[in-house]
C-alpha cells in the first residue's frame, strides 16, 4: 500500500514555513534511492528515512507527499545522475573521431555514472523483476523518455556496418547489470572471486574492462 506521508511533524493544517522547508533535497532524494533498493518499495519506512536524515516525517510529506511519489522522485534523480555523465558526449551521426572509440567512451562514461549511483542499478534489479506500474515508470523514464548517446552510436555504427544488428537493449543491458553488476554488487563479486582482488584494483577498474569488453562484441567482425 501507498504510504501516506503527509502528516505528524506540525500541526494539521498549518502551512509550512520557511524554516520547516528547509532540506537538502538532493540529499533526501539520494537517501531514499538507496533505500528503496536495499528494502525495496514496500519494505522501505518513510519514518524511518526521514529519521536517518535527521528531519521530521512530516517535512518528506510537505516536500513529497506519498511515499510513491518519493519514489517516483528518488527514481528521476538517479536518472538525471546517470544521463549527465552521458549528456556532453557526441552521439549524433557525423560527430567527430571513430565510431568505435565514440562508443566506447559513451559506455565509459555510463559506467562513471553508475558507480556515482549504484543504488539505481540495484533498484532495477529489484523492479525489474516483477512487472507492474513501478516497472513501466521506470521503462518509461530510463528508455522512452530520453535519449542516449549509445543508442544513436550504435545505430550509426549499424548503418555504417561495423556493429552487429542487435537492439540497444543488448548493451544498455549488458553494462547495467554486467558491468554495473560489479560495481553495484561489489560484496557478491570479492564473495565469489577466485583469490584476492590485485593489489590496486577496484571495482570501477574492472567495469571499464568489462565495458570495453561490451564494445569490442558489438563489432561487426568480432571474433570471425
Amino acid at each position: 500500500m501507498d504510504e501516506d506521508i503527509q502528516h505528524s511533524g506540525r500541526r494539521r493544517g498549518r502551512p509550512a514555513s520557511a524554516g520547516d522547508m528547509a532540506v537538502d533535497e538532493a540529499a533526501c532524494l539520494h537517501a531514499a534511492l538507496s533505500a528503496f533498493a536495499e528494502h525495496g518499495f514496500e519494505g522501505t519506512s518513510v519514518r524511518e528515512l526521514a529519521r536517518t536524515l535527521g528531519i521530521s516525517h512530516g517535512l518528506l510529506g510537505a516536500k513529497f507527499g506519498s511515499k510513491r511519489a518519493l519514489w517516483e522522485a528518488a527514481v528521476r534523480h538517479g536518472m538525471d545522475l546517470l544521463h549527465a555523465h552521458m549528456s556532453g558526449l557526441p552521439g549524433d551521426p557525423g560527430g567527430d573521431g571513430d565510431i568505435v572509440e565514440r562508443m566506447r567512451a559513451a559506455c565509459r562514461s555510463f559506467v562513471v555514472g553508475l558507480a556515482e549511483v549504484p543504488a539505481i542499478i540495484q533498484l532495477m534489479n529489484v523492479e525489474g523483476a516483477r512487472a507492474g506500474d513501478r516497472l513501466t515508470f521506470i521503462a518509461n523514464s530510463f528508455f522512452r523518455g530520453r535519449v542516449w548517446p549509445i543508442q544513436s552510436l550504435l545505430v550509426e555504427g549499424q548503418k555504417a556496418g561495423v556493429f552487429r544488428a542487435v537492439p540497444v537493449a543488448v548493451p544498455f543491458t549488458l553494462l547495467a547489470h554486467g558491468a554495473g553488476a560489479l560495481i553495484a554488487l561489489r560484496p557478491l563479486v570479492e564473495a565469489t572471486g577466485a583469490g584476492p582482488r590485485p593489489t590496486g584494483a577496484n571495482p570501477l577498474d574492472h567495469a571499464m574492462a568489462a565495458a570495453d569488453l561490451i564494445v569490442q562484441g558489438l563489432i561487426a567482425d568480432a571474433g570471425g
